[in-house]
């Protein structure tokens, strides 16, 4: 009887840790892509616009480039970066986010849809980015569960010159067990007089901790009786 108690408290234990682990909702490492062509603005191609681990997808009110030699928008790709990466990823491309003419992309945006069912708490975003002297300085994060009213969080500023790791904790927010979250970049400090300056972004990641199942709670609750008959006896 003794070894079956014991055997239940180490399986309570077990579930409760794998519970408290962050599991993956979402990755997009944005390999889906065509190289431009003599160091042009390559193309995002339609299946890099959905989530290659998980579940989700990036849309954007940026024009978004079409052609990997005369480039039509400024939403595009360049080199990756194995920051942040995934297996099975590899570095493949980047998001690359324009200033556009005359800044034209300041206060423009990019934007991940995801569901969080199912997930309870600790919420992290996280990411590789960069960018160039004349790029975006600021990228505000804001987010909504009805695509019409946004939420700040904060906003990632003093951004490397070569991809670093950026990562932005919801803590507390309201963005769990929602259908659909949206999770918004804004973009803003970019120069006027370089339509060439970007941000790269690379290997986005959400991350949460599921809420415990019933049985799992139940299991937990078991091992919390054994334990207090262990100490009792």
């Amino acid at each position: 009887m003794k070894n079956t108690c014991v055997a239940l408290a180490v399986l309570a234990g077990a579930a409760l840790v794998g519970q408290a682990n962050a599991d993956l909702i979402a990755y997009w490492d944005f390999n889906n892509s065509q190289a431009g062509t003599s160091g042009s603005l390559g193309v995002l191609l339609p299946a890099g616009f959905n989530a290659q681990q998980g579940s989700g997808t990036l849309s954007t009110n940026i024009a978004v480039n079409t052609n990997n030699v005369t480039p039509n928008g400024q939403l595009g790709t360049f080199a990756g970066s194995t920051v942040n990466l995934l297996a099975p990823s590899g570095s493949g491309g980047a998001l690359v986010v324009q200033n556009g003419a005359s800044g034209l992309n300041n206060g423009k945006y990019i934007q991940f849809s995801i569901s969080t069912l199912g997930f309870g708490s600790d919420l992290v975003l996280t990411y590789a980015s960069q960018r160039t002297g004349t790029g975006f300085t600021d990228q505000a994060i804001s987010f909504s569960t009805d695509g019409v009213n946004f939420t700040s969080l904060t906003t990632v500023n003093g951004l490397p010159s070569s991809f670093g790791l950026q990562t932005v904790n919801f803590g507390l927010a309201d963005v769990y067990n929602k259908s659909n979250l949206i999770v918004r970049f804004t973009f803003s400090g970019a120069s006027t007089s370089s339509s060439s300056g970007n941000n790269r972004i690379d290997n986005v990641q959400f991350n949460a901790t599921l809420i415990p199942t019933p049985g799992a709670l139940a299991l937990i609750g078991l091992g919390g009786l054994v334990a207090a008959r262990r100490r009792r006896a």
